[in-house]
């Protein structure tokens, strides 16, 4: 059997959509018939430090709204990342640690903004887009 660490780096993603799940529906994906809003959550880079047991990632979260209780879609959407962006300094400022889908509990070491909501451009006209990105430090967790 080959070696492996015993040790590795959370799944940050997971970690995101499951900090996300109070407030909106989120996933690593969008299907186009997704009910609106909804945040996709992506992990762009990362690296991990086997030294020190942690690692770092950036993340980018792209959320998605329309028109919707009496709102335009520019006002609607803006509103929905602002929200989901709120969430996510809780997130920086309470350093939770939560559940994940494997069971394993994980916690934040860290969470900076290293861009705040910003709109982005959508194919679809009815659906805005914004765009935020943040860098998330976690510790390793027993491997499965």
């Amino acid at each position: 059997m080959t070696d492996l660490h015993d040790r590795e780096a959370p799944d940050s993603e997971d970690f995101v959509v499951h900090w996300l799940a109070p407030l909106l529906r989120s996933a690593t994906e969008r299907e186009t018939d997704d009910v609106l809003p909804f945040a996709v959550v992506q992990q762009i880079s990362g690296d991990d430090d086997v030294d020190t047991g942690t690692a770092e990632d950036a993340i980018q979260v792209d959320w998605f709204d329309r028109a919707r209780d009496g709102m335009e879609a520019a006002q609607r959407s803006k509103l929905t990342a602002r929200e989901g962006h709120r969430r996510m300094l809780l997130l920086a400022h309470d350093l939770p640690a939560i559940e994940v889908s494997d069971g394993t509990t994980v916690g934040a070491d860290y969470l900076t903004t290293t861009m705040k909501p910003t709109r982005m451009p959508y194919a679809d006209e009815k659906i805005v887009r914004y765009v935020s990105r943040y860098r998330l430090g976690t510790s390793f967790v027993a491997a499965p």
